[in-house]
């Protein structure tokens, strides 16, 4: 039964942080930005290290959560095997949108010199990050959806740990 509560709580750091890692940005694109669009340059970029600076260190933290748990549910709760293509093709789908809204979070939030002229153009880059995260959030209701159905038409397949079952109607 131990397992299930590890599964229970590895699902709520995921839903939890996805919807961190999509909601920061959304908020930034829509508000803090517009709002630094009407400071001075040097306030701008001092307002922008203050946000960023803790910003960092929690990024870290939700993208290796993100890891963790999206593995987690991989290796130990789903059997991709016993999933139809269409599945899989949306969790391929899903982990490049993920992949690439961590670089670009990543990008925005460090300080790396090399990437400072895609710091500079933050807002068109949030809006890139909030299109992937959309993206992923999408493609995991779908998957969601095709769960759904698959234990609607009596076929339901539960793997926790090594323990499999298959129940049928």
């Amino acid at each position: 039964m131990h397992l299930f509560y590890l599964t229970l709580v590895m699902r709520w750091a995921h839903i939890i942080g996805a919807a961190l890692l999509v909601g920061a940005p959304f908020i930034m694109w829509l508000g803090v930005y517009p709002a630094l669009e009407k400071l001075p340059p040097d306030q701008k970029s001092s307002l922008l290290e203050a946000i960023n600076k803790p910003w960092r260190k929690f990024l870290g933290i939700l993208i290796l959560t993100q890891i963790i748990s999206g593995v987690y549910w991989l290796l130990v709760v789903e059997n991709m095997a016993k999933e139809p293509p269409l599945y899989q093709a949306l969790l391929g789908i899903k982990l490049l949108a993920a992949l690439a809204l961590f670089f670009v979070l990543a990008v925005l939030a460090g300080r790396a010199a090399a990437f400072e002229r895609f710091r500079l153009q933050g807002r068109k880059w949030l809006k890139v990050a909030v299109a992937l995260g959309l993206l992923a959030i999408l493609c995991a209701g779908y998957m969601r959806l095709i769960n759904m159905q698959q234990s609607r038409a009596g076929i339901l397949h539960v793997q926790i740990g090594h323990a499999q079952m298959n129940i049928s109607k």
